[in-house]
């Protein structure tokens, strides 16, 4: 329940946004180091705090936000960690509609999955991105969700390939 709660909040910060900063294509950008992963996000979007408890980090801007969870499970694999968003989603968001799961590249990571998804909050639809990367065999993943009334393809394009993950050993 308490996960299923988490990921609702986490989803829905998003809803929340109104149009802030200009961090489109032309934007410079901003990189941060969160737990395994290094990303790039639109260095005028804010930085405020996480929604719910599954994030440490979060940008906001354009409609958007941006949420990274840099140590998100200890999952052997990226698509086992995906279901812990996923799942919850499915009987906490309202309308929600999971996309097909795509491998993804994020250099350093032994596997990584990427998720298209949409849900409706206060009648309107919305849009989200999950990327999941991992290691093996000393199993961790990371977790980055992009959110907004609209998704910028480029933003989330760039984000996407700029993610790098670094391993660490077992403890």
């Amino acid at each position: 329940m308490l996960m299923r709660r988490t990921i609702v909040l986490a989803v829905l910060g998003a809803g929340a946004l109104g149009v802030a900063g200009c961090g489109g294509p032309d934007a410079g950008w901003g990189s941060a180091e969160v737990g395994h992963l290094t990303l790039e996000h639109p260095s005028d979007w804010r930085e405020e705090p996480p929604t719910g408890d599954l994030f440490t980090k979060r940008w906001v801007g354009d409609s958007m936000e941006i949420q990274v969870s840099g140590a998100f499970s200890e999952d052997p694999t990226a698509s086992a960690a995906l279901s812990r968003l996923d799942l919850p989603a499915t009987v906490g968001l309202t309308g929600y509609e999971g996309g097909a799961v795509q491998n993804a590249t994020v250099e350093g990571a032994d596997s990584a999955v990427r998720s298209d998804f949409t849900f409706t909050q206060d009648g309107a639809t919305r849009h989200g991105v999950w990327v999941v990367a991992g290691q093996y065999p000393y199993p961790s993943t990371a977790a980055v969700t992009i959110t907004g009334e609209t998704l910028d393809p480029q933003v989330v394009q760039h984000v996407v390939d700029t993610l790098k993950f670094t391993k660490t050993q077992g403890q």
